[in-house]
């Protein structure tokens, strides 16, 4: 009972992600720098407890991990500031079919049929969400970010995956948010040097800072971590598809603060998003 409720209370705290991050008036590689500082602040007492000592070979797989998950940020947080909540969940609910595809093409991982039923699906549910003009016109730009975001995202676990790094989670996790951050620093001094970014150097305000804090111990710290312990608990294909009602927690939170609306054109992309995600999971009665 009480791994369900950590299961259910993790796919929560992911939702929020989405809806904490339009309270935040700061520039997107602010939010990712600030944000992975904290995150790795939170980390670091368990990673020195489980050892925090890492050989070359894993710092090297750690970095070049970071890499994708950087990129993966930062589309993130520049798509989710031009498009509705509802519209940037169900794009990226999109990530498994990535996922799959890239495992394919890079790792040679077996490609059922029917995944590119589930591409074709997913895609068509894309489309029809980004046609919906519930809250205004839709920023094609955010969608194509989102695109990418989940892009990178699937391109993080299947470098992971291949790539795996041999020492505890809580190290792994510690030094990837560490990394991430170091390149999003590198990023935001750069651009904060130029003539037209210098406001980027300076410091968020008390109540941004209370907005990174929140998206770093909830989505982040919560989120993540409880997932990565349901994962040892459950099916991982359980687990995918109840994230799937992430898409609707994050657009009843977006209606309560925003007043964001959740149309038919919504639903029906989501819909087809769904059905597609269900259709690429290998439906086999094992736990991971």
């Amino acid at each position: 009972m009480l791994n369900i409720l950590i299961l259910n209370l993790s796919v929560f705290m992911l939702a929020t992600a989405p809806v904490i991050v339009k309270f935040s008036s700061l520039a997107p590689i602010s939010i990712l720098f600030f944000r992975l500082l904290l995150v790795s602040i939170l980390l670091l007492p368990f990673a020195v407890r489980s050892g925090i000592r890492i050989d070359k070979d894993d710092l090297i797989k750690v970095a070049l991990a970071s890499c994708f998950l950087f990129f993966h940020f930062l589309s993130w947080f520049s798509g989710i500031q031009k498009i509705p909540v509802g519209l940037t969940v169900i794009i990226y609910a999109t990530n498994p079919i990535f996922t799959a595809l890239i495992g394919h093409l890079v790792i040679r991982e077996y490609f059922n049929k029917r995944f590119l039923f589930s591409l074709v699906f997913s895609f068509v549910g894309v489309v029809i969400a980004s046609l919906s003009k519930a809250n205004g016109e839709v920023d094609f730009v955010g969608v194509f970010q989102i695109l990418l975001a989940a892009l990178f995202y699937s391109s993080y676990m299947v470098y992971s995956k291949r790539n795996r790094a041999t020492v505890k989670n809580s190290t792994y996790n510690f030094y990837l948010n560490f990394f991430t951050c170091i390149l999003g620093g590198g990023a935001l001094l750069v651009l904060g040097l130029s003539s037209s970014g210098v406001e980027l150097l300076s410091l968020p305000s008390l109540y941004d800072w209370q907005v990174l804090l929140a998206l770093a111990i909830l989505p982040s710290i919560l989120g993540h971590t409880l997932m990565v312990y349901s994962v040892s608990h459950y099916n991982l294909n359980m687990i995918s598809s109840l994230k799937l009602f992430s898409p609707l927690i994050s657009s009843y939170m977006a209606y309560v603060f925003f007043g964001e609306r959740f149309n038919e054109n919504l639903l029906l992309g989501f819909s087809f998003v769904a059905i597609g995600v269900i259709f690429a999971l290998p439906w086999k009665r094992r736990n991971i």
